[in-house]
């Protein structure tokens, strides 16, 4: 078993979506990544690289169907400096890509902020599914 020797590590874990912003306050001193379909300008104020799923053409926006795109960024930025992760954007990644390469991407996510020793975190609305929640919880917890 690999124990967690940093001090406030959460590991990681599925929370409801109203908790993002207790999520981005929580450890400041840290940098997040967040993964989501809000716009960067909505999370303005806080230590956090934005990752934006959109279709919108944006200098800044990531299409919603290029999985491997969002989870190269994640991989380089978490190379380069400790950054806890949080996918704010499961629904709509569910909607453009199937639940089951959604899921295969979150266990990519959750494996590498695991093996770096981040907080990783999936926030859901009530609008998913309670299997679907479940399945998650086993890929992510």
């Amino acid at each position: 078993m690999l124990l967690r020797t940093r001090p406030g590590y959460d590991g990681s874990r599925v929370v409801d979506y109203r908790r993002l912003e207790d999520i981005l306050r929580k450890n400041r001193h840290r940098k997040k990544i967040v993964i989501t379909r809000r716009a960067p300008s909505e999370l303005n104020g806080h230590n956090v690289n934005h990752i934006w799923v959109t279709k919108v053409p944006h200098p800044n926006a990531v299409p919603p169907t290029r999985l491997h795109v969002i989870e190269q960024m994640v991989w380089e930025q978490i190379q380069r400096e400790n950054t806890d992760v949080i996918l704010d954007a499961i629904e709509y990644l569910m909607i453009e890509n199937g639940v089951e390469p959604t899921l295969r991407f979150v266990g990519k996510l959750r494996d590498m902020t695991v093996m770096s020793d981040l907080d990783f975190y999936v926030t859901v609305s009530d609008g998913l599914d309670r299997r679907i929640i479940n399945i998650l919880r086993r890929i992510v917890e």
